[in-house]
């Protein structure tokens, strides 16, 4: 709980267990920049060395269930039992040590170690006290204090299990930062268990893109950036770098996606039978009466447009609907069995004369009668949105409350408009088949929410969904057949979206999701919710087979354009089907909610205003990702603005680009100027670390030069928002600050 932010990075596919690597000469490293900056001239497909069979989860998961054969589950078990969200994140963190170290090639024993140790990490949470360890808001410094005593509580309870002192110590280090600045007189740098050393990186790597109350998850790509700067401090630097090399070739092994697979086999595990009460065995198949009425429960909460959460007798949440996601922007995951409070759900009194801050759900519970009041919910961003509050106490035969149901409704007519715009364009914006909006819609759509989002309005995110092998479907069982999977894939996209979200058809077997106001984590969680539920859904003209689709995410970023986004978001469904189709790939560092255009202009880009534009404008951008990673996020930045690369000598490349902003003239021509941007990269060194294997370690710093192609471009007005623009997008993509302005400031 209330973990810092780490940053991850990744490893070399043929990379075996890290040491130290000796310093190269200048002209070695000049000679493999050079070369790494040639091959963005190449097509850069996924070799077959690179692939990772598709079925290397199963693998993974095969080694897995060696420790819950154990006592381990055992443990496991017991600390689901007291709290469910951080067995289930010591879950994610265990699969992600195993894909880990079986990419490096670690022994079976030392991997065994480090398995169980991710598994049972977080084991001390047992001895925590409720009221920290389910606390919803910031911890206080003695809170703090208590949580940092997990590691050596858990240590004590494996010790009573096992007198295997590696295992302990992998448990009990891997708090420890890298360079030992937290603790003085214990371990530091390579005297560090590696088991520990890894183990704190796919910690800090889940916690940090995971829902939490107090802080959204971060992208995939944030992440990485945050782990980097944090490299050579609180992380090994070369087993951060393997790391985020790992997520660049397969980023999908480190998503949830078996996690809940797992969960539900631990729970059912035929070999715990043993344990189950005779009257509580179910058939296979069978459904009881309280199963299907808990079906219909769940059915009907998910789908109401109202806001719904319950709380047991003590105000815990138990239960969180999309709906009041929606509303607040706390995910159920980051919320549930943490304390209803009024200040975390951000809802207020609208009325002045009543007293802020008083909980409505105690209330409820001490008076044991229903609460009316209309309310304001203050959502992301600032907006204040009026809603109607309903809180009814659930009593039962005996006296007391069991509980309470929170019902809130959103009382602005926001939604009935969109209902009312929809209805007028509804026959020349909707796919004749499908019935979903169709590709000139979208278009519109997709531009107008970028505009508004560089505006400083809220995010949004684009899933693009490919069916996998539709061809086939076609040949083998003939185009009704293919028509009634389109149909039906359309069904399921529509079941999953949400008020003020846009699904559409692109053409063909290619569909499109627009989720307005959310991020890349949440979305990307929600095309995995898809996907599943495409890959369950017997189609009859298919003889009940089903069929399986690839999807790319993304989010809006600094920088972007209706078409960068796209192209992003394209390139993702690519990678999905290159890495074995039937899974979903998430790109993009995503729109940072700490760089709004106020800060921008008054920042890094205030020296336009005075400078003149028919010079070179020429900047620096820092990026604590290591150089070969920072190419990889330039390789990106070329494909996704159809940008081409001119020459590349040593350490310097020269790119032209099609810039495009949105201010200019009313031709689309004079929205667009063709630029030169030539970059040179170079290492940057960290000499502050006390670790002597890292003063090396500082990330990347490319300088940028840009210019305009065509010499009567220099005056055109639309010069500086094309540069700005561009600027902003070099920026996202390299996930890096400005550092310096033309005059060296």
């Amino acid at each position: 709980m209330n973990q810092p932010l780490s940053v991850s990075a990744s490893v070399d596919p043929a990379a075996a267990p890290v040491t130290a690597v000796e310093p190269l000469d200048l002209a070695s490293k000049n000679q493999q920049l050079e070369q790494l900056l040639a091959s963005l001239q190449e097509a850069s497909p996924i070799s077959d060395e690179r692939r990772v069979s598709p079925s290397i989860e199963d693998k993974f998961e095969s080694q897995l269930a060696m420790v819950r054969l154990g006592i381990a589950s055992s443990l496991f078990f017991s600390l689901r039992a007291k709290h469910v969200a951080t067995a289930a994140h010591s879950l994610r963190v265990a699969l992600s040590c195993l894909a880990w170290a079986h990419r490096l090639g670690l022994d079976d024993s030392l991997r065994d170690r480090i398995e169980v140790a991710a598994l049972l990490h977080d084991l001390g949470k047992i001895g925590i006290p409720d009221r920290v360890l389910r606390k919803p808001g910031k911890l206080t410094v003695e809170e703090q204090l208590t949580m940092d005593c997990c590691p050596r509580l858990g240590v004590e309870i494996l010790r009573g299990c096992t007198h295997d002192n590696e295992l302990l110590d992998i448990v009990l280090h891997a708090n420890t930062w890298f360079d030992g600045r937290r603790h003085d007189d214990g371990l530091r740098g390579d005297a560090l268990p590696l088991g520990s050393r890894m183990l704190a990186i796919a910690d800090a790597f889940d916690a940090m893109t995971t829902d939490h109350v107090y802080r959204s998850a971060l992208s995939r790509e944030r992440a990485i950036q945050e782990l980097a700067k944090a490299s050579g401090t609180q992380f090994d630097p070369e087993l951060v770098l393997d790391f985020s090399n790992m997520l660049e070739d397969r980023p999908e092994l480190l998503q949830g996606v078996v996690v809940d697979r797992w969960l539900k086999q631990l729970q059912n595990d035929s070999e715990l039978s043993i344990w189950n009460s005779g009257s509580n065995h179910k058939h296979a198949g069978v459904v009881t009466a309280a199963g299907q009425d808990e079906l219909f429960l769940n059915s009907l909460v998910g789908r109401l447009k109202d806001g719904v959460v319950f709380t047991d007798s003590e105000g815990t949440i138990t239960r969180w609907n999309d709906a009041m996601q929606h509303l607040t922007g706390i995910s159920c995951d980051a919320i549930q069995g943490k304390q209803w409070s009024n200040e975390i759900v951000r809802l207020r009194e609208s009325d002045s004369s009543r007293q802020q801050g008083a909980c409505i759900v105690t209330q409820c519970l001490r008076s044991s009668s229903s609460i009316q009041r209309k309310m304001v919910i203050e959502q992301p961003g600032g907006i204040s949105t009026p809603v109607h509050v309903h809180v009814a106490p659930v009593t039962g035969t005996e006296p007391g409350c069991l509980g309470t149901v929170i019902v809130i409704r959103d009382v602005s007519n926001e939604a009935d408009m969109l209902e009312k715009l929809d209805s007028l364009h509804q026959q020349v914006t909707r796919d004749p088949l499908t019935g979903i909006a169709n590709r000139a819609y979208f278009d519109e759509q997709l531009a107008s929410l970028t505009s508004r989002a560089k505006a400083g309005g809220p995010t949004f995110s684009l899933i693009i969904c490919d069916i996998d092998h539709f061809k086939r479907v076609n040949d083998v069982h003939g185009h009704p057949a293919g028509d009634e999977a389109l149909i039906r894939f359309a069904e399921i996209l529509e079941s999953h979206s949400r008020d003020g979200d846009l699904v559409a058809r692109y053409g063909g077997e290619e569909f499109l999701l627009i989720a307005n106001n959310c991020d890349n984590a949440t979305t990307t969680k929600r095309a995995e919710v898809i996907r599943a539920a495409l890959e369950q859904t017997p189609l009859p003209s298919l003889g009940n087979e089903a069929v399986t689709a690839s999807f790319g995410v993304t989010e809006y970023q600094a920088g972007d354009t209706a078409e960068t986004i796209l192209a992003r978001s394209d390139r993702a469904l690519l990678k999905a089907k290159d890495n074995g189709r039937n899974r979903v790939i998430q790109l993009g560092s995503g729109n940072r909610a700490d760089e709004s255009p106020e800060t921008t202009k008054r920042g890094w880009f205030a020296w336009f205003d005075t400078s003149e534009l028919e010079k070179n404008s020429e900047f620096d951008i820092l990026t604590p990702v290591p150089t070969a990673l920072a190419i990889e996020k330039l390789r990106g930045f070329i494909a996704d603005h159809d940008a081409e690369v001119i020459h590349v000598t040593e350490n310097q490349v020269s790119i032209k680009v099609n810039a495009v902003c949105t201010t200019g003239g009313r031709r689309r021509v004079d929205h667009q100027m063709v630029l030169n941007a030539q970059l040179t990269l170079s290492e940057q060194k960290r000499s502050d670390s006390v670790i002597p294997a890292v003063r090396n370690w500082g990330g990347t710093k490319v300088h940028v030069t840009i210019r305009p192609i065509r010499n009567r471009d220099r005056r055109n007005r639309a010069l500086k928002p094309c540069i700005v623009q561009l600027v902003s997008s070099l920026k996202s993509y390299l996930m890096g600050e400005i550092v310096s302005d033309p005059d060296g400031s």
